[in-house]
């Protein structure tokens, strides 16, 4: 499949959202699908027909919500 570029800031597609955070392509695919099991958190994303997006604010409060022993 054709990788679409997004000139959008606020979107990511997989390869610029492993460029921008440094996590691979197949990272995401088992992150996305950690919303099946329990206590486990997904990483938000959004998908548009067969495309994959991230929103730039979602991918910060994930990685924010995950720090340990943060005050």
């Amino acid at each position: 499949m054709k990788e679409i570029q997004i000139q959008s800031t606020e979107w990511l597609t997989p390869k610029q959202l492993e460029a921008e955070f440094g996590i691979t392509i197949g990272t995401q695919n088992k992150m996305r699908l950690r919303k099946n099991y329990e206590n486990e958190q997904s990483i938000p994303f959004t998908k548009v027909g067969k495309r994959i997006l991230y929103l730039r604010s979602d991918i910060n409060e994930w990685l924010l919500s995950l720090r340990q022993g943060a005050k």
